[in-house]
Parts: structure tokens; sequence; C-alpha cells
């Protein structure tokens, strides 16, 4: 039974201690990766983060496992070949970080890499990982002259006026894959938003909020493929995470 201790007094020491095999502090950085880093996976990214703290000295975390791995991780797997603007990696550090030595840290990430925000958190918070639901995509999509203003507006409206919509599911980067097969695509999209069409250049821009769960994530260019026009992806951005509960490096 919990309550006061026969003394009538709280031993404050043992209840603000922190477990010795426990890590001391946990950040929040808000990432990016542009190019030449598009194609950066995400175990390389991870790398590059623990070679640059390494490098600047920084007491990184270690778990306990028979084989020790650094305390690095990342909100959302990173799609290989798409820019990203909002991402989030967790570091836990044996030892206080003031936040001038993770921007000092920063400074050393390949070209492609860069942090964009910092913000040391509670570690009573749920990870960033555990509260992700979705993410927000700016895509670019070219067409022929059937890609008109009204013609894509209608698409989409179709699109998200359909029960189910048939597309491949691809947990790989490759559809050869063995696991490749049939999935309805309507339950990963949220929203998709006409932007902006240049009708002369046969061009347009589609803001899309696509489900990025542990039950599967929505792709921009299976969604562009699903709409009933002609249509090739071009450049497509993650702008940013969308969680359940707002981790406090997204506020």
């Amino acid at each position: 039974m919990f309550g006061v201790p026969r003394s009538g007094r709280y031993d404050l020491q043992a209840m603000t201690a922190r477990p010795v095999d426990q890590p001391r502090q946990r950040w929040q950085l808000l990432y990016s990766r542009t190019d030449p880093a598009l194609r950066m996976r995400q175990a390389e990214i991870l790398t590059e983060f623990e070679r640059v703290f390494r490098d600047s000295s920084l007491p990184l975390s270690r778990t306990n496992a028979l084989h020790p791995r650094p305390r690095l991780k990342l909100a959302a797997a990173p799609p290989v070949g798409v820019e990203l603007r909002g991402e989030i990696v967790e570091a836990y550090f044996d030892e206080l970080v003031p936040i001038d030595r993770i921007r000092a840290a920063g400074q050393l990430l390949s070209e492609g890499l860069a942090i964009v925000d910092a913000r040391e958190v509670w570690h009573g918070f749920p990870s960033a990982a555990s509260q992700l639901r979705a993410a927000e995509y700016d895509v670019e999509a070219f067409g022929n002259a059937e890609l008109t203003s009204d013609a894509l507006r209608g698409a989409v409206v179709r699109l998200l006026a359909s029960p189910q919509l048939p597309g491949r599911r691809r947990r790989g980067e490759s559809e050869r894959r063995s696991d490749a097969g049939p999935r309805d695509l309507r339950p990963y999209i949220e929203d998709v938003e006409v932007v902006d069409v240049d009708e002369a250049a046969h061009h347009a821009r589609l803001r899309m909020v696509l489900r990025l769960d542990p039950s599967g994530a929505g792709r921009p260019e299976d969604i562009v493929q699903a709409l009933d026009l002609p249509l090739r992806v071009g450049r497509a951005v993650r702008t940013r995470l969308l969680f359940v509960d707002t981790p406090p490096i997204a506020r």
C-alpha cells in the first residue's frame, strides 16, 4: 500500500534520484533532408547523427542491451527521394548538454541534412513515434492538355468521394518484392487539395495529408496515380508530421 512512510517524512532524494542506468537528458530535434541527401535511408541518417555527436564529444546514451545501441530514434521512417522539412529525431544523453553544443554538432552534419530546431523535453512525454498519425506533403504533378484547373479539382472530388481505391501494397521500394500486393488506398488519405494549376505548362501543385502510422503509410505517387487523369509525379516534399498528441518540438 502506498502512503506516507512511518516516519511521516518522504525521502525526496530517493523520489527524485535518476536510476544509474537511465539517460539524464532527452532532446527532440527537428531536422530537414534536402539534396544531395535525398536518398539517405533511415539507418544512414541515424548513423550520421551518431557520428556528429561523437565527433562533438557529446555523451550520447546507449541502450543496456547485450549489444548496446545509441539512444536515437526517428519519429517516422524517411521515404527515399522525398525532401523532408519537419522531421523529428529523439536523442538521449548521459549528461546535461546545452543547446549551443547541439547546434554546433548540427554544423557537422553531411550536406543535405540540417538541424532546424531543438528542444529539451521531459522524459515522461510519450515518444514522438508513438503519437504519429499522418504526414503532410507538397506534391508537383505534370500532365498534358487534359490537365486543367477544373479537370484536376473534379478528379480530386471524385477521389475523395470514392469508398475504395485499388492500389499496390509496397513495404519496400520495389513492387517486385514478394510482399507487394493489392490494397485499398482510400483509408490512407485524410485530405487532398489543389494548390495551383498552370494549364499552359501542364503543371499542378497538390497538398496531401496521408496516414502514416504502424498500420501503413500513404504515398504521394500512389495518390496521383489514383486520380482519373494522366499525371506523373514531379518533386515531392514532406512538409511536416502530424500527431495524435503533438510533441513539444512540433508545437
